[in-house]
């Protein structure tokens, strides 16, 4: 893998991490990664702008109901045009931030899946499906990153 020189770097780094019990090292670096991303998101995403073009987005949404409902075809047309070039304008916006992300998410992922490969982090009282009853690490940082991105996005009012 093209990252596997950085494992070393990456094992002096969280060796004080890594000697806790899988789950809460999983959930320390889970919590790590959450926060790092919100970050990166507040630093690009300007949140003024992109409230402003979510706003013009539901004005446009509005009026392509009350267009559609009252049959009016080509009103209906350039509603969905403007509405398409408005969200072509949050992506616009949004997208440094998310490539941003992704690499800082894809140097630590293959890390912590390499570290934590085969190791059952949770035992479950039930049966689910496409996991069963042992959840693997993988399982485990994907429902710590939403909840805690979640909460985060809520209590920093993050959210756009």
């Amino acid at each position: 893998m093209v990252i596997e020189p950085l494992y070393p770097v990456f094992d002096a780094l969280f060796s004080p991490i890594t000697i806790f019990p899988y789950y809460v090292s999983v959930l320390i670096i889970s919590t790590m990664l959450t926060l790092i991303v919100l970050g990166i998101n507040r630093l690009l995403v300007n949140k003024k702008v992109a409230k402003e073009i979510k706003t013009k987005m539901e004005e446009i949404k509005e009026n392509l109901n009350k267009a559609q409902k009252s049959g009016d075809k080509e009103g209906a047309n350039r509603l969905i045009d403007e509405m398409m070039k408005t969200n072509n304008q949050y992506m616009k916006h949004t997208f440094k931030a998310l490539i941003v992300s992704m690499v800082v998410i894809s140097l630590f992922l293959p890390w912590v899946g390499d570290k934590y490969k085969g190791l059952t982090v949770a035992l479950l009282p039930f049966n689910l499906p496409f996991v069963g009853t042992s959840m693997e690490w993988l399982y485990w940082y994907i429902i710590v990153s939403i909840t805690l991105g979640w909460i985060a996005n809520k209590l920093l009012g993050a959210a756009v």
